[in-house]
C-alpha cells in the first residue's frame, strides 16, 4: 500500500507518453493546460501554507529526535499536506487538452500552431511499419465495437467513406459529445490542430479528397494509428488517476492507525510513523523515549529482515538446485554425443559393407569362371578315359575272338606293348588330371571359405545395423541376409549369393538418412535446451541483483536507522546529564535552606524578628511557585491546543486537496465544454473571454 502522493508526484513524474505538463506559449505539448488557468487554481494556497508553517513553528522546543534536515521536511509535507496547491493536473476530462484560452494574445497563439507543423519522423512509408498499422488498427476497431466489418483488405485498399467513418468512429472515442457539423476536407485539418496533431500539416484538403492515393494513404493510416495510441494514453492515465484517488480516500489516515503492519509499507513511512508516534508521545505526555514504540519498529525491521533473509534462502536454493541440475546435465553425456558416435559406427560399418561387397563381387564371377573351365576340362577328360576303357574292352573281346598264329601273336603281343604303354601313358596323364582336380578343389575350398568370411563379416555388420533379419527394425520385411549356394553355381542353376544388393545399399542409405535426421532432431533439442539454459542463467543473474539490492536497501535502512538511534540517545542523554544537574543545584539549594533554617531556630530567641521576616519571605516564594506551575500547566495546555490545531488543519488540508482535485476535474471538464462550444459557435468566445480573464487572474 502506498501513501498520498509527495510534492515531487507531479513534477517528477510526466505524463503517459513522456508528455510534458507544462503549459508555456509555443509548446508542442498535447496535454498542457494554460498557464493563467494554474495560476487562479494555485494563487490560494499561500496563506494556507503560511498559517500552517506559522502554527508549527509555535512551539520553539527542540525535537526528541534531534533537529530534522531537508528530506525529513519533505517526507513531512508529502505524507501531511499531500501534494502542493501549486502543482496542476496534466490531462482533461474529454481525453485530451482543451483549446487554448484567448486571454493570450494573437501572436502566442500563431506561435503554437506553427510549431506543431512539423513532418511525421515515424517510417510512415515502410510496407512493414503500414502492416503493423493496419494490424494494430483492425484489431482495435474490432475489439472496441466498431459497427462496420473491417479487414485488413479494407485498409489496404481504402475508400474515402471508409476512412471518414473510421475517423468519427475514434475522435468520438476521444471527444463523445462532438457533433460533426461541416463537410470532412474542411473540418478534419481544424480537428488535428486542436489535438494538437504533430504532423498535422501533412493532412491537407487536397489528400482528404483522394484518401486511397498512395501519396497520401500513409499519412493518414499513420493520423489513425496515433487517435489508437492516444486512446490507450488516455485509458492508462485515467486508471492510474482512479486508483490514486481511491487510494487516498481509503488510505488517508492510515499513519495513526496503531496495529498498522511496518512490513506492508515503505521504510521511509515506517520512520515516519514512528517520527509521529515520538513526537505525540513527547507533545502530550512528555514522554523523551517509548521503549515499545522502539521495540514495535525494531520488530517491524526485524521482520523485514527475516522476510529479505526468507527470500535470499529461497533464491539460493533455487540457484543450487540450478546448479546441480547444469552440473548433472554437464556430467552425463548427451543424446547427441550419443547418436553422433553411432553414426560414425554406422558410416565405417557402411564403408566395411562397400568395401566386402567391392571385393566379393570380382571375386565371386573369378571363382564362377574357374569352377566353369574346371567342369569343362573334367567333362573333356571323362569323355577320355571312357572312350578309352571303351576301346581297351573292344580289344580284348577281339583278342579272344581269334585264333592266334605265331607271327599274328607276336603282332598282337606289340599290339599289347603298344597298348599297354598307350594304357600307361593315359593312366599318367589321368594321375595328371587327378593331381589337377585336387588342386582346383583345394582352391575352390579356399575360395569358398573367403566368400564365407565376407558373407559372415557382411551378415554381422547388417545385424548391428539393423537390417538383418528379416524381423530387425529397419529390414522392412525383406531378407538381406546373405547366403552362399555354390552347389547350385557349382549346377549352373543359380546365383552364388542369395541377397539383394540394390536393396541393401537402398536400405543402409534409408537408415543413414533417418540416422541425419534423428541427429538434426537432436541438435535441435539441444539448442532448445541451450537457450533454456541461457535463459535460467540470465534470470539466475536477475535474481542475483535483485538480491544484492535488497541487502543494499536493507544496509542503508540498517544504518539509517542507528544513525537517528544515535543521535536520540546522544540528545537523550545530553537531557538526562541537564536533569542531573538541575537536581544537584536543587539538592544544594535544599541543603541551604536546611542550614538556614536550622541557624534561625538556633538564633530564634535572638532574632524574632528575623525569624518573621523569614515566614514572609518562604510564603511568598510559595506563592511565586505555585503561580509559576500554573503558568507552565497553562503553557502545557495550549502546546496541546496547538497539537490539535495542526492535526486538524493537516487534516482539513488533505481534504481540502482532495476537493480541489475533484474540482479541478469539474473545471477541466467545463473548460473542454466551453471550448467545444467555441468550436461550434465564434459567438461564445465574447460571451466566454471574461470568464476567462476571471480565471487568468
Amino acid at each position: 500500500m502506498q501513501g498520498p502522493p509527495s510534492n515531487n508526484f507531479y513534477s517528477n513524474n510526466p505524463a503517459p507518453g513522456g508528455m510534458n505538463t507544462s503549459g508555456a506559449a509555443g509548446s508542442n505539448n498535447r496535454w498542457s493546460v494554460s498557464s493563467n488557468f494554474r495560476q487562479s487554481v494555485t494563487g490560494s494556497s499561500a496563506h494556507r501554507n503560511s498559517m500552517l508553517n506559522s502554527g508549527v513553528m509555535m512551539s520553539q522546543r527542540p525535537s526528541p529526535m534531534g533537529q530534522l534536515n531537508n528530506e525529513d521536511h519533505n517526507m513531512l509535507n508529502s505524507s501531511v499536506m499531500g501534494p502542493p496547491m501549486g502543482t496542476s493536473r496534466s490531462s482533461s476530462a474529454s481525453g485530451f487538452a482543451p483549446r487554448q484560452s484567448f486571454s493570450g494574445s494573437g501572436s502566442r497563439m500563431t506561435a503554437q500552431i506553427n510549431s506543431m507543423n512539423q513532418r511525421d519522423n515515424r517510417p510512415i512509408k515502410d510496407k512493414s511499419y503500414q502492416r503493423s498499422m493496419v494490424n494494430d488498427l483492425v484489431n482495435y476497431l474490432n475489439q472496441s465495437g466498431y459497427q462496420h466489418n473491417v479487414t485488413t483488405k479494407t485498409l489496404t485498399q481504402p475508400t474515402n467513406k471508409d476512412f471518414q467513418e473510421i475517423f468519427k468512429y475514434l475522435y468520438h472515442k476521444l471527444e463523445p459529445d462532438f457533433d460533426f457539423q461541416k463537410k470532412p476536407e474542411d473540418e478534419v485539418p481544424a480537428l488535428l490542430k486542436t489535438m494538437r496533431y504533430p504532423a498535422a500539416d501533412t493532412i491537407t484538403r487536397t489528400a482528404l479528397y483522394a484518401v486511397g492515393t498512395p501519396h497520401s494513404w500513409p499519412n493518414m493510416l499513420a493520423l489513425m494509428s496515433w487517435m489508437v495510441e492516444v486512446k490507450a494514453v488516455i485509458d492508462k492515465h485515467r486508471d492510474m488517476l482512479d486508483q490514486l484517488k481511491s487510494s487516498n480516500a481509503q488510505h488517508r489516515n492510515r499513519d495513526i492507525i496503531p496495529d498498522l503492519d511496518m512490513t506492508q509499507v515503505s521504510p521511509d513511512r515506517a520512520l515516519y510513523y514512528y517520527l509521529i508516534q515520538t513526537y505525540k508521545g513527547w507533545m502530550l505526555y512528555g514522554l523523551y523515549n517509548d521503549p515499545d514504540l522502539d521495540e514495535n519498529l525494531s520488530l517491524s525491521f526485524q521482520r523485514r529482515q527475516e522476510y529479505a533473509e526468507d527470500q535470499a534462502r529461497h533464491l539460493q536454493d533455487s540457484i543450487e538446485s540450478l546448479r546441480l541440475e547444469l552440473e548433472t546435465s554437464l556430467k552425463e553425456p548427451s543424446e547427441l554425443e550419443a547418436l553422433q558416435r553411432d553414426q560414425e559406427i554406422l558410416e565405417k560399418d557402411q564403408q566395411q559393407f562397400h568395401k566386402a561387397i567391392e571385393y566379393t563381387e570380382p571375386r565371386i564371377e573369378e571363382v564362377n569362371k574357374a569352377n566353369e573351365k574346371l567342369k569343362s576340362n573334367m567333362e573333356a577328360k571323362r569323355s577320355k578315359l571312357e572312350d578309352s576303357e571303351r576301346a581297351f574292352e573292344e580289344i580284348q573281346e577281339i583278342v579272344r575272338s581269334q585264333t592266334m598264329t605265331r607271327a599274328g601273336l607276336e603282332a598282337k603281343i606289340d599290339e599289347r606293348n603298344k597298348l599297354r604303354r598307350k594304357e600307361e601313358s593315359l593312366r599318367q596323364h589321368i594321375r595328371n588330371l587327378d593331381n589337377e582336380q585336387r588342386s582346383l578343389d583345394k582352391r575352390f575350398q579356399e575360395n569358398e571359405a573367403k566368400a564365407e568370411e565376407v558373407a559372415k563379416e557382411y551378415n554381422d555388420l547388417a545385424i548391428r545395423a539393423g537390417i538383418v533379419p528379416i524381423s530387425a527394425k529397419y529390414a522392412g520385411g525383406k531378407d538381406y541376409e546373405l547366403q552362399l549356394d555354390l552347389d547350385s553355381t557349382l549346377t549352373g542353376s543359380g546365383n552364388i549369393y542369395t541377397v539383394d544388393i540394390k536393396g541393401a545399399e537402398r536400405a543402409v542409405s534409408a537408415l543413414r538418412n533417418q540416422f541425419t535426421k534423428e541427429v538434426n532432431r537432436v541438435s535441435s533439442e539441444l539448442a532448445v535446451m541451450k537457450e533454456e539454459y541461457d535463459q535460467l542463467e540470465d534470470q539466475f543473474d536477475d535474481e542475483s541483483t535483485d538480491l544484492r539490492m535488497i541487502d543494499r536497501e536493507y544496509f542503508n535502512l540498517n544504518k539509517k536507522y542507528q544513525e537517528e538511534k544515535d543521535a536520540a540517545r546522544s540528545e537523550t542523554l545530553q537531557r538526562q546529564s541537564f536533569v542531573e544537574a538541575q537536581e544537584e543545584a536543587i539538592q544544594k539549594m535544599i541543603q541551604d535552606t536546611n542550614y538556614l533554617v536550622a541557624d534561625a531556630e538556633r538564633l530564634d530567641s535572638e532574632n524574632a524578628q528575623l525569624e518573621k521576616q523569614l515566614a514572609q519571605i518562604v510564603e511568598q516564594s510559595n506563592k511565586k511557585i505555585k503561580d509559576i506551575l500554573q503558568q507552565l500547566s497553562k503553557a502545557k495546555q495550549q502546546v496541546e491546543q496547538q497539537v490539535g490545531v495542526i492535526q486538524s488543519m493537516a487534516s482539513k488540508e488533505l481534504e481540502d486537496t482532495l476537493h480541489q482535485k475533484d474540482q479541478l476535474l469539474d473545471i477541466f471538464d467545463a473548460e473542454s465544454t466551453i471550448e467545444r462550444r467555441r468550436a461550434n459557435d465564434p459567438e461564445a468566445t465574447i460571451v466566454n473571454f471574461s470568464r476567462d480573464l476571471m480565471f487568468s487572474q
